[in-house]
């Protein structure tokens, strides 16, 4: 007999929620952090879904959100034209990173000293976090909007997801691009899974697994 789990459902935000992303194991369990267009991200324990605080200070809608992999920082990403970097412990707003347009997506490298952030202008930026006033590399390419950045194969390289119907690689080092997926429809999301070499790419109503070794399609299921 299959085992039937009971949902648990968050209440809390009061418009769609549009991004989620949870922390590493820590010692004190594991979190969720929601991006919601009622721009107020919202900070729960992740296998209970309880809620533990609110972040805010966006002045729009927060379409991309992100903890750290021991939970202690959180990033933002939001329709006010900024990045936000926040204690995840305290709640409290570390740095505010400016952008020219929307922003979309922000993920933290292993160390969490770096953040990359993606977003409406095309553009991908890498801020380092020690230096917050300094200019983020940039890295062009994408023909549209970037909906989704993340850190991929230990830091070494990024890959990107876009309405521009590709998925790009990236290498770090010469910033310059190493592979493009392409599609029918524009990409509206991407996880990595590094233990398992599989890339989760959504794009229209189909959801794909792609093995990261050869960068085939190995399962694709479409929604009715």
């Amino acid at each position: 007999m299959a085992m039937r789990q009971t949902p648990l459902t968050c209440s809390g935000h009061t418009r769609p929620v549009v991004d989620l992303a949870f922390s590493g194991i820590t010692p004190y369990g594991y979190f969720l952090i929601s991006a919601c267009k009622d721009g107020k991200p919202m900070l729960r324990q992740g296998d209970t879904g309880d809620w533990i605080g609110t972040f805010l200070g966006h002045k729009g809608a927060v379409w991309g959100a992100t903890l750290n992999k021991n939970a202690t920082k959180a990033a933002t990403a939001a329709a006010d034209f900024t990045a936000k970097v926040w204690d995840a412990v305290t709640g409290d707003e570390l740095m505010t990173l400016a952008h020219k347009h929307i922003v979309k997506s922000s993920d933290f490298t292993h160390d969490s000293n770096h953040l990359l952030t993606g977003g409406q202008d095309k553009l991908l930026r890498i801020y380092d976090l020690s230096r917050p006033e300094a200019d983020p590399e940039q890295i062009g390419g994408h023909t549209s909007a970037i909906k989704k950045a993340l850190w991929y194969n230990d830091d070494r390289q990024i890959i990107s997801a876009a309405d521009d119907k590709t998925v790009r690689l990236w290498d770090r080092a010469s910033m310059t691009e190493v592979k493009t997926l392409n599609f029918n429809l524009s990409v509206s999301s991407m996880e990595y899974v590094p233990e398992g070499e599989t890339l989760l790419i959504t794009y229209g109503r189909t959801i794909a697994l792609y093995n990261t070794s050869r960068y085939s399609r190995v399962l694709a299921v479409c929604s009715l």
